[in-house]
């Protein structure tokens, strides 16, 4: 698409309302240029997908549909555009689609799409054909693994477009090694995405689409650990579903219920990853009470380190719970 084409689809006014009020169009013209002089337009560039920090856009500013400046963003703080007249700005940059907008749409962030759109999920063909994985099976981080709870307080949303109505059979997770008889539950959710992608997104708990009976770890198990659900017949008409591995309690060798130390409570193992998947609560540092609503992780630190740092960050930082789903790849 050329740049005169790229400029028409910004619309500055409507031809109906040009033609029987051309003298608000000059208004309006005049004051979005007048705008673009007066005030200080900042901003950072970033992915519209992963909220990642982009460094190094190019940049073309235009006044009545001519070029009047080219600039790049910076690679490491605020862009400020120079004070010059003009009415409206294209970015570019490559493996990205060309992005231009009026001055007056000019916000904090720039969202910019990629020319090639990855999948969700990771989605592995297994040795045999007639399964199909979906999930990431990524380096376990060190110090990372997190206590099973009794809670809903965190898990993975699985995107479920290549499997839609496949025969559930297996949900495959990692533990370190457990000190205590643990008794838990898999609890599977319909929900919903809300708040806004390009900065803060959660998830709404709808309904319980399904949940295991009671599975226990024994002591000393440890690393993987596979949950057979072939019987259950289990088949999703979602297209997303949150997963949640949910302790039950914790039985000592005379099967009475206890309350082991924090270190050795059972954990559930976390990856690298590259997904926007992980939600959790969080909680507070200074006062360390817990939200109440299960935040988008990754997307969050991405956001974080763009806009305060206005770097991406180091692939060790993002991580998710290692949880897998088999299904069958012909019901």
């Amino acid at each position: 698409m050329n740049v005169v084409n790229l400029l028409d689809r910004f619309d500055f006014t409507k031809r109906s309302v040009f033609a029987k009020n051309i003298g608000l169009t000059i208004v309006l013209s005049i004051s979005l240029i007048q705008q673009s002089y007066s005030q200080e337009n900042k901003f950072i560039p970033i992915d519209s997908e992963t909220l990642e920090f982009i460094k190094s856009v190019d940049y073309q500013l235009y006044s009545l549909k001519k070029l009047i400046y080219s600039g790049k963003t910076s690679s490491d703080s605020i862009t400020s555009l120079p004070k010059v007249r003009f009415d409206s700005i294209i970015f570019k940059k490559e493996d990205y689609k060309d992005y231009g907008i009026r001055i007056n749409e000019l916000d904090e962030t720039v969202p910019m799409t990629k020319n090639v759109f990855a999948l969700d999920e990771v989605v592995v063909m297994a040795n045999r054909e007639d399964d199909l994985i979906i999930g990431e099976k990524s380096r376990f981080i060190k110090r990372q693994s997190r206590n099973i709870l009794t809670n809903t307080d965190y898990g993975i949303l699985f995107n479920l477009e290549k499997v839609k109505n496949k025969k559930l059979c297996e949900l495959i997770f990692y533990v370190d090694k457990v000190k205590h008889k643990t008794n838990y539950k898999v609890k599977f959710y319909s929900v919903e995405e809300l708040g806004n992608p390009l900065s803060y997104q959660y998830l709404d708990l709808i309904n319980t689409i399904y949940e295991t009976s009671m599975q226990t770890l024994e002591v000393g198990t440890k690393n993987k650990v596979v949950l057979d659900l072939c019987q259950e017949n289990i088949h999703f008409e979602f297209d997303k579903v949150f997963v949640t591995v949910e302790l039950i309690e914790y039985l000592n060798e005379d099967y009475d219920t206890i309350t082991p130390s924090d270190q050795n409570k059972t954990k559930l193992k976390f990856q690298t990853s590259k997904e926007l998947n992980y939600y959790s609560k969080t909680s507070d540092y200074h006062t360390k009470e817990t939200s109440t609503k299960l935040i988008n992780i990754n997307l969050m630190i991405n956001y974080d380190f763009a806009t305060d740092l206005f770097m991406t960050p180091h692939k060790s930082i993002l991580i998710s719970p290692a949880i897998l789903l088999k299904f069958k790849a012909n019901n």
